[in-house]
């Protein structure tokens, strides 16, 4: 009867640490494998990505120059073909140019380049997992008590990224994956590949990251506003007072066992 309850198909899950070493997973969860934090490709004026919740955003291997075009005739790999990586955040005490180095080539310069890629791990889980935005500076707490009462907990907080522009165009997260709810901020968040050639900074790059929504209904409402982020210490007053903030939440372990559900890292192979 206890085989009835079984929960046969586990959750598939992407975490990136925005750091050169990969994360772990949350507790009850299992590795499969660690790899390197991919975002999109720009082939042809054409982008084609991957969300940041997806197990096919961390690739086991980085490497650059890494897609080619296929017709009946030929397939042919060109420099009109740009890769977008998820970079390593900027340390809270550094400015991004202090941080990044220059364009370099990979091929001269693995370590170096690789030193700079957010890596991943992608995880079993056996419960679902969810990202929830306050839309505000301040963390979703009535938000998140709501969800407790159905079964929810939180996994961690972060930071409400949507969006990167890299060559002209870029690439998404849907927001109520976990993807969405990055644990550090940063204003550049990518590392773009053309040919061997890599770079980290560069006026094309934009993250798009989700606004106070109480800074709308102040003076600069009507107007472009800019904020010095490059300094660390501007940076730090815009995350604390911009930035929206957000929670990622995960079904509580403690509430599906009461309900008779019997977890997939639970089952013991004979």
């Amino acid at each position: 009867k206890a085989a009835e309850n079984i929960q046969l198909n586990p959750y598939i899950v992407a975490f990136h640490s925005q750091k050169n070493q990969p994360p772990k997973c949350l507790e009850g969860m299992t590795e499969l494998w660690t790899g390197y934090s991919f975002m999109f490709v720009d082939v042809s004026k054409t982008v084609a990505g991957q969300s940041l919740t997806n197990p096919g955003s961390c690739w086991k291997h980085f490497y650059a120059n890494n897609m080619m075009e296929c017709r009946q005739e030929s397939c042919i790999n060109t420099r009109a073909e740009y890769s977008f990586w998820l970079a390593t955040h900027v340390p809270r005490q550094s400015t991004c140019s202090e941080h990044y180095p220059e364009s370099t080539s990979y091929a001269d310069e693995p370590e170096k380049v690789e030193e700079y890629i957010s890596r991943c791990t992608v995880c079993v889980s056996d419960y679902k997992l969810m990202a929830v935005h306050s839309f505000t500076n301040q963390l979703p707490e009535a938000e998140v008590k709501e969800l407790e009462k159905t079964g929810w907990e939180v996994a961690y907080p972060g930071y409400s990224f949507t969006f990167q522009v890299g060559a002209g165009r870029g690439y998404g997260t849907a927001l109520q994956g976990h993807g969405s709810c990055l644990q550090h901020f940063s204003p550049v968040s990518i590392a773009q590949t053309n040919g061997q050639d890599v770079r980290w900074i560069s006026p094309n790059f934009k993250a798009v990251w989700i606004l106070d929504m109480g800074f709308l209904e102040d003076e600069y409402d009507d107007y472009d506003y800019d904020w010095a982020v490059d300094d660390p210490t501007e940076r730090e007053r815009f995350i604390q007072n911009r930035v929206g903030k957000c929670y990622v939440v995960k079904k509580s372990y403690a509430m599906a066992k009461t309900r008779g559900y019997v977890y997939y890292s639970d089952v013991r192979p004979y």
